[in-house]
């Protein structure tokens, strides 16, 4: 669970677009849903980043601030943006296992430590059974295969020239994928491979993962169904992906519509992969600007950790792409 300050969004340009992002989609069901009249319950670090924008954004008042760090619960209570916010010092499994949700929420499950992963997508999985109708439910997970663990050296074959150096010892990635399908069990993919254990597959592989426990949940409920809205894969100093979805009644179809028209919709069979070219103001005004950025600049961009064309991405994003100011204080 996400408690520590760690770097202001600002700084992570990749967050901070995965959080536009959300919050565009806040926005865009706020009047079919009625979202300020919703209650928004999450983690907030000690500046409450996320409380202040959303109940900027969206207009909710009543929020639920959820730390188990007495330290940074105390900065949170001094630091809150609105006196609505009411912070807690506990952890979130324990305020909603004792809490009774009784209208529509939006719930964040913000994860960061890989080691309960099982744990994380199992009240994922839970939540789409329990909270209200038309709530909305996003999670964070933390998407490094290497949290799978590392094998002794001896107990590995390496590859080398398409072949293995021990043949009847597993790869690397045969070896993680030997510990995914313990940690996962019934939810890990019929058709998951080694290669699914790299850090370029990994995320999504994960978000396959929430959707099967998602859904196998969801059937077993009379008259709920889901609605995948937003998924994504970004690098924020380690790699996490997101899932939100919208819980609804079985024969809503108003809701979808609004939907299916967004951009930005994604699900966990299609995530945005974010990965945002590190630029100067100067580059920036250029790309946004130039039908040929590439050709006007001259020169070619750093490749990023996820190796996708840093051109193509900001121009995916680049409505949302962070600015950047110094101000005195």
């Amino acid at each position: 669970m996400s408690s520590s300050p760690g770097a202001g969004y600002k700084l992570r340009p990749n967050k901070a677009v995965d959080r536009e992002l959300f919050l565009s989609l806040l926005t865009r069901l706020s009047s079919p849903l009625n979202i300020e009249t919703y209650q928004y319950i999450g983690l907030g670090g000690p500046f409450l980043e996320d409380f202040r924008m959303i109940h900027t954004r969206v207009g909710i008042g009543k929020m639920v601030c959820i730390d188990n760090d007495k330290q940074t619960h105390l900065r949170q209570k001094f630091n809150k943006p609105i006196d609505s916010v009411d912070c807690i010092h506990d952890t979130l499994e324990n305020y909603i296992e004792e809490t009774e949700i009784e209208v529509p929420t939006i719930l964040w499950l913000d994860y960061t430590n890989p080691k309960d992963l099982q744990v994380q997508i199992e009240m994922f999985a839970q939540q789409v059974t329990e909270l209200p109708i038309n709530s909305i439910l996003r999670i964070t997970l933390n998407a490094n295969p290497s949290s799978l663990g590392k094998p002794n050296l001896e107990d590995i074959s390496v590859n080398f020239e398409d072949e293995k150096t021990s043949p009847h010892l597993p790869s690397e990635q045969e070896w993680r994928l030997d510990r995914f399908k313990e940690r996962m069990a019934e939810y890990c993919p019929a058709d998951a491979k080694p290669e699914d254990m790299t850090q370029k597959n990994y995320g999504k592989t994960l978000l396959q993962v929430l959707e099967l426990s998602a859904e196998k949940a969801i059937s077993q409920s009379v008259n709920r169904k889901l609605i995948w809205c937003f998924t994504s894969l970004y690098s924020d100093g380690q790699f996490m992906v997101t899932a939100t979805v919208i819980i609804v009644n079985s024969s809503e179809v108003e809701i979808s519509k609004h939907i299916e028209n967004w951009e930005y919709k994604s699900d966990p069979r299609s995530p945005h992969v974010i990965d945002l070219p590190s630029i100067s103001t100067l580059e920036r005004l250029i790309m946004e600007s130039s039908s040929d950025p590439k050709a006007k600049l001259g020169y070619e961009l750093p490749e990023s950790l996820m190796k996708n064309n840093p051109f193509e991405t900001f121009k995916k994003y680049y409505r949302v792409f962070p600015h950047f100011s110094r101000v005195e204080v």
